[in-house]
């Protein structure tokens, strides 16, 4: 059975239960108040027929004008006295039939009255009230399956919306992002069902893209090797020469791959990060020269980030500033609503054309200088998968500024 037909025999069996449970609630209630009321009426009825009967005389008599009128509680009575029967009245006393409700009070000198009032309406009424609620019941039955399978399809809508897009993200085709309704269970399956779409469209593109990068980016420097070491085995390349060149690809080839496998992996798991100890980390990796040329403005701030991304994104800006410019090179450590790391060279800056493309990967504007044209990539795909960004300006008294963008950070 699949799940369409559970939830509409889950559906049907609840309202059928709560119709029934009520019910079966209203005949508990109805018929217990009948039966207090009949218990009522016979008591009633023998305390009457007690004022009725003279024990005075010697022959017990009864009071015509305080009986009770029989017809009006369908009840009969006698006295007996011992085994004796004094007088019965309303006809023959009952005996063992179950259609009657019966009490016995004792009265003085021995003797004792017994009365008994009939059921028969008492068990009409209880028959009508099951008839009527079985036409009740019917009703509601019908009822719960229309209603059943009007709340079918819209349970069903937002899973039909799921399993639709499912099948297609199973086909490598990434579905729009699902609405989110409401804020219930399918609410919360619909965000985290968009959330790894978004995780799955991400992994692949950065995979998608390694490819692409790689066969772009080393395509050159494998082809230089190729042809300096075919003419060096020809003679035709000094091996000097030869083996120069080949270092410089080498170490072209392995920044390339570095850089791509960092765009690759994407952030790793979340730690608690002290960032100004972090960036100490980072200034450890650079030589005395390069050290001296950075100048630092730290606030203590602590933020929830991958660690090694983190220290790989502040290593990247550093990089960038330090091979782009000469002189100094200031890194300052602020945290407002967001945590912002912001390196700043003393440059010549960037055309502002080139401002938006600098953080494309393989974009670089000054070829004659060593890089693989990947740590701004690499930084801008750090931040937005923090939830933050990266912003670069010209600065106005000259330079460009980098600014890392953190959500989530707080001074400590």
């Amino acid at each position: 059975m699949d799940f369409r037909k559970r939830l509409l025999l889950g559906l049907m069996a609840l309202a059928l239960s709560v119709t029934g449970f009520q019910a079966a609630l209203g005949y508990w209630s109805f018929r217990s108040s009948m039966d207090r009321d009949l218990q009522e009426d016979i008591r009633k009825y023998a305390s009457m027929i007690t004022e009725a009967i003279n024990l005075q005389t010697s022959t017990p008599a009864l009071y015509p004008n305080k009986l009770p009128i029989a017809k009006e509680y369908q009840g009969r009575f006698r006295l007996t006295q011992g085994e004796n029967l004094i007088f019965e009245a309303g006809g023959r006393f009952p005996q063992e039939d179950s259609g009657w409700v019966k009490i016995k009070k004792a009265l003085p000198q021995g003797y004792e009255l017994e009365v008994a009032i009939n059921q028969g309406q008492h068990h009409k009424a209880l028959e009508q009230y099951l008839q009527t609620s079985g036409v009740s019941l019917l009703v509601s039955l019908l009822l719960a399956v229309g209603l059943a399978i009007v709340l079918r399809s819209y349970l069903l809508r937002p899973m039909k919306k799921l399993e639709a897009a499912t099948q297609t993200l199973a086909r490598e085709r990434f579905p729009s992002l699902l609405p989110v309704e409401g804020q219930d269970e399918l609410a919360r399956l619909t965000e985290s069902f968009n959330e790894m779409v978004e995780r799955i469209r991400l992994a692949l593109e950065r995979e998608r893209s390694f490819t692409r990068y790689a066969s772009h980016e080393l395509r050159t420097p494998l082809t230089t090797l190729s042809a300096y070491v075919s003419g060096a085995q020809q003679g035709l390349v000094p091996a000097d020469e030869a083996l120069d060149v080949a270092e410089r690809n080498l170490a072209r080839i392995q920044r390339t791959l570095s850089g791509l496998l960092e765009l690759a992996r994407g952030p790793s798991e979340l730690s608690l990060v002290v960032v100004p100890d972090l960036i100490q980390d980072v200034l450890k990796d650079y030589s005395e020269a390069e050290q001296a040329r950075i100048r630092l403005s730290l606030e203590n701030a602590v933020i929830e980030a991958p660690r090694v991304a983190l220290q790989g994104a502040i290593r990247n800006l550093l990089e960038n500033a330090l091979r782009y410019s000469e002189g100094p090179v200031c890194l300052r450590l602020h945290q407002g609503s967001s945590l912002c790391i912001t390196v700043r060279d003393y440059g010549k800056g960037v055309p502002e054309a080139a401002l938006n493309r600098l953080s494309e990967p393989f974009y670089r504007l000054n070829s004659d200088v060593a890089g693989s044209g990947l740590g701004l990539a690499y930084v801008r795909q750090v931040a937005e998968g923090l939830g933050g960004g990266l912003t670069l300006r010209n600065h106005p008294e000259g330079g460009l500024e980098a600014t890392l963008v953190l959500p989530g950070g707080h001074r400590v």
